[in-house]
């Protein structure tokens, strides 16, 4: 009797090793042969964890708004294009509020700064409010592609003249270029660039 329970006691406790029962952290798959479990944090199964978290930090409107500068000409009807100086410029990213407005971020590394330029259609950019030294107002002149004059008006704010304001239109559209500019001239070459690559 006594080799009976014994024997009964243990198959109940192999049976129970295998099909996962106890506090093993085994589970036996379908055809009772126990694998470990891994202990993975769920994701896509689609996309790689690297990429999960990369897009975590950005909202669904937010990568909406993001085009690329083919897609940026296509809809305002011109080229806007920053210096292909990876020296130069870097980080650059096209975000578009509504058909009539373009925001483009850039890091400038001459400038050692982020910079926005605003684009605007039949329409001034929304700036935010600054006062600005008039004894330190600068104009730049450039030519679009098909030879138009265009002044940059260049200003630097009060109390912090490396912060840097370069504004200029053509035809129907209104631009902004700003940063903190320790160079002094990185800002208006910048607008200079885009100004030849108009057509």
């Amino acid at each position: 009797m006594k080799k009976t329970i014994l024997l009964s006691a243990a198959i109940i406790c192999l049976c129970g090793t295998l099909l996962g029962c106890g506090d093993h952290p085994e589970k036996a798959d379908p055809a009772g042969t126990p694998t470990i479990q891994n202990h993975i944090p769920h994701t896509n199964e689609d996309t790689p964890a690297e990429a999960v978290s990369d897009t975590e930090n950005e909202t669904p409107a937010e990568n909406a708004n993001k085009i690329s500068a083919e897609e940026a000409a296509d809809t305002f009807g011109i080229p806007i294009v920053l210096p292909e100086n990876s020296n130069w410029i870097e980080d650059e990213e096209y975000d578009l509020a509504d058909e009539n407005n373009l925001r483009i971020t850039y890091h400038d590394l001459i400038a050692d700064a982020d910079c926005t330029l605003l684009v605007s259609k039949n329409a001034d950019p929304d700036l935010p409010p600054a006062e600005y030294d008039e004894a330190l107002h600068e104009t730049w002149e450039g030519s679009t592609v098909g030879g138009q004059h265009i002044t940059v008006n260049v200003q630097h704010e009060k109390d912090n003249e490396k912060k840097t304001l370069a504004v200029w239109e053509y035809k129907e559209y209104r631009f902004a270029l700003m940063g903190e500019d320790a160079s002094n001239v990185a800002i208006p070459k910048v607008a200079l660039c885009v100004i030849e690559n108009l057509d």
